[in-house]
């Protein structure tokens, strides 16, 4: 049976909250106190009338068997009778009742209770009392309740211990608005350190149950407390290796079956509201309260961390319709008056929804940084706790035009988390790539900043989060982009981190994925660097395998990082990866690899890769590098001219000292491709014929096409309906016919108004231009030397 089934029975039988004692501070609206003897007593107290009152006290005495004895080595304090002294003002009763109300709650007692006052009790310095049991001082009482005076003093604090728990209360209260009070048990043993500055006075006050049944007594789980330690302990044991056995299957089911059985976290829903504001362990009500404590306690038992917090639930989905009815508080988003008659909807399925804990407290009611962790199946305890909440805020939307009705909804929970101490960053590890980054980022900076004297346990703690986030790492797409991806910024990560291990861990990640972006290469040749040169190159070459054909680029790119870092002095290693990057250039579309759509997967070479993969070539084989030579002027199609080639080689002629192969051959190549296009003649047209080639015969087409080759028609008016116009405009442009097109919407149908231009031979001019500039640049001369010679292609 799992956790989530065995803890609701033992925590079922927690009835009520309580401890053996309570503290706490409340405001106080300046009472009225007078003293037989004294007379009216300032707040705060002051030495003068602490003087007084001690003057007018006796000796507090402690009770031994049946004998009341003084002995000032076994109590030294001053006392004066409750019925010398008289409390009033306007708002004493209120004040005593809402202390009176929150001890007795911090107590676990329900039911009627008073509190008649018992003595006032003045601790000047040096004053204590030994630790002691009160007796029953009237019938029905069951505790003691002190409340002490604003003063200065120091020390004097309030030790209570019941069987082997013992809590230490501060009563020093030096802020003349506030009163602290303490409420314990009489059965308990209680003791006053001694005072050890400052003069203190303290009201002490029987708390009294009316009516019948037994007397309160504190309530105690030990035993529910040990056996929901043990239950915990056993979860720890088996997140930490007891399940092991099915981490290996590869289905969807297994994960869930795993989760359900040994869930990463608990979550136990509370039963009261709790707003952000009131989340804290110290302001949790009745049975929540109760169940708390004991987990409290269990927690630290069985090496476990408890947290308090907020969730929240976001469900959509479907909806139907199912009657009318008057409906105050559902709506549809396009009501306005509340009370109306509206179309009744229920949820018919929950689609789409997301489940995540917040706002987090620890025991102390410190907040943590944990940030948003999501809710995953199995986790929450008793299993259906959710099942039929009300939520906070419900809409529904009637059905319009395609789309059915629908809902949505959101509800929140103040909410018990626990989790194995050493499965924290586990947990962590749950919110995703997020908030992971970011905090093992933050660990490896208090590693490096901290070692060697702190630096292990936050080195080890990354090593452990890293662990976590390669053993979930999502397999995303990739797209080319500015900056490191997450896959990128875990490399840079790893490579500070310095783990081998782990870099290769994520190298297998890497391979894994379609694809790489090029803004990742320094972070992947930084984590690169962890490794031996020779296991470096061989998972480069595996990179290459595994992305050269969708991300050429980025792998030309990598390669050539490479050869300027590592591997510049023994370029050999790098021989593998660079004959793969050759076999995966672009080249016939039968023979490349495809996509899952069935279409060739063939990259689009640039030309700042053309200069990466002849620096790579030439530098570790000229064989390869020529081959690859010859396959990019074997593929103008892929490797165009103009775009790719011609760039290429200008851009390797400033970096480049003295040729090779690979770049000989492509300046030759582009050489002889520029004086054959420049030998062609260039010369403005004599008339209005226009070449075009058109796809379309229709009957304007056809028009068109005359309309082209007359070389003595300028213009052309088409007049036609909409469609026709824009079918002729588009198959103007399909063709590049150097004809501009305007609409004349006047008349009806409305005109397409075609004017000849000479756009081919403007776009020649400019060709040659820059192919005399190329050339220029390829023979190494100044181009506008060069351009002096003219445009006339000789």
């Amino acid at each position: 049976m799992s956790i989530t089934e065995e803890l609701p029975k033992i925590l079922a039988r927690v009835d009520r909250p309580g401890d053996f004692y309570a503290v706490g501070r409340t405001e106080l609206l300046a009472p009225r106190i007078e003293v037989k003897g004294v007379g009216p007593i300032a707040l705060p107290l002051l030495a003068a009338q602490a003087k007084q009152l001690i003057k007018a006290a006796t000796r507090a005495p402690y009770g031994r068997g049946a004998e009341t004895i003084v002995d000032t080595n076994v109590r030294r304090t001053w006392q004066i009778e409750g019925s010398r002294v008289a409390i009033g003002g306007k708002h004493w009763a209120q004040t005593l009742d809402g202390i009176v109300r929150r001890a007795v709650e911090g107590l676990g007692v329900t039911g009627p209770v008073t509190a008649p006052l018992y003595k006032l009790l003045i601790y000047d310095k040096g004053s204590f009392f030994v630790s002691h049991r009160d007796t029953e001082k009237v019938p029905g009482m069951f505790a003691t309740l002190v409340l002490a005076l604003p003063s200065q003093s120091e020390g004097g604090e309030l030790v209570v211990r019941h069987k082997d728990r013992e809590a230490r209360l501060e009563l020093k209260c030096d802020e003349p608005s506030e009163i602290a009070f303490a409420a314990f048990y009489a059965d308990c043993a209680h003791e006053v350190l001694p005072v050890t500055a400052g003069c203190r006075a303290t009201l002490v006050f029987n708390l009294v149950r009316r009516g019948k049944g037994a007397k309160p007594e504190p309530p105690a789980y030990e035993a529910e407390a040990a056996q929901v330690a043990a239950l915990l302990s056993t979860w720890v044991a088996a997140k930490n290796g007891g399940t092991d056995s099915k981490v290996g299957r590869q289905d969807g089911a297994a994960d869930a079956e795993l989760n359900n059985e040994c869930p990463e976290k608990i979550v136990w829903p509370l039963e009261h509201a709790y707003t952000p504001a009131e989340l804290a362990f110290d302001k949790l009500k009745g049975t929540d309260a109760a169940v708390a404590k004991l987990l409290a306690t269990a927690a630290p038992l069985s090496g476990c961390d408890l947290h308090l917090a907020l969730l929240s639930v976001w469900e959509s989905g479907s909806a139907e319709y199912s009657g009318s009815y008057r409906r105050r508080y559902r709506r549809s988003w396009h009501d306005e008056d509340e009370g109306d008659d509206h179309d009744e909807f229920e949820v018919a399925e929950v689609l789409d929804w997301d489940k995540s804990l917040s706002e987090w407290r620890r025991p102390d009611n410190a907040r943590t940084t944990l940030g948003k962790l999501p809710l995953r199946d199995g986790e929450v305890c008793p299993r259906g706790a959710l099942d039929g909440i009300e939520p906070d805020e419900e809409h529904f939307r009637e059905a319009t035009g395609n789309e059915g009705a629908s809902f949505e909804r959101t509800y929140s929970r103040a909410t018990l988390v626990i989790w194995p101490s050493n499965r924290t960053l586990a947990v962590i590890n749950m919110a995703g790539l997020e908030v992971t980054l970011p905090y093992l980022e933050d660990l490896i900076a208090k590693w490096q900043a901290t070692r060697p004297t702190r630096g292990l346990d936050y080195r080890r703690h990354a090593q452990e989060l890293a662990g976590h986030m390669l053993s979930s790492w999502p397999a995303t797409s990739w797209y080319e982009r500015s900056e490191p991806s997450e896959t990128g910024r875990m490399f840079q990560l790893l490579a500070r981190l310095g783990e081998p291990r782990l870099v290769q861990s994520m190298l297998e990640r890497l391979i894994a994925q379609s694809g790489h972006g090029q803004a990742d290469n320094s972070a992947i040749l930084d984590a690169l660097g962890v490794l031996s040169c020779e296991h470096a190159a061989e998972r480069l070459k595996a990179v290459v395998e595994a992305h050269g054909v969708a991300a050429l680029g980025a792998c030309a790119a990598l390669l050539r990082g490479a050869l300027r870092g590592t591997f510049a002095t023994m370029p050999n290693l790098l021989l593998p990866a660079a004959e793969v990057l050759v076999a995966c250039l672009p080249g016939d579309s039968k023979a490349a690899p495809k996509d899952q759509w069935g279409r060739p997967r063939i990259a689009r070479p640039e030309s700042a890769s053309l200069v990466d993969l002849v620096t790579i070539t030439e530098a570790t084989d000229p064989v390869l590098a020529k081959r690859a030579a010859n396959h990019v002027l074997a593929w103008p199609k892929h490797f165009g001219f103009d775009r790719v080639v011609v760039a290429a080689v200008k851009r390797l002629m400033q970096v480049k000292k003295r040729g090779g192969p690979a770049f000989d051959a492509l300046h030759r190549a582009c050489v002889a491709h520029l004086q054959q296009r420049m030998a062609q003649p260039l010369e403005a047209p004599r008339d209005w014929a226009r070449r075009a080639q058109l796809r379309c015969t229709c009957q304007h087409c056809s028009e068109l096409s005359r309309y082209l080759a007359d070389p003595s028609l300028e213009d052309w008016t088409l007049r036609a309906a909409q469609q026709v116009r824009a079918h002729v405009e588009e198959e103007i442009r399909r063709a590049h016919a150097d004809v501009d097109c305007e609409t004349l919407r006047r008349g009806s149908p409305h005109s397409l108004i075609c004017k000849k231009n000479q756009a081919s031979y403007k776009r020649r001019v400019a060709q040659r231009k820059q192919d005399l500039a190329d050339i220029a640049v390829l023979r190494g001369q100044t181009p506008k030397v060069v351009h002096r010679r003219g445009l006339t292609g000789r």
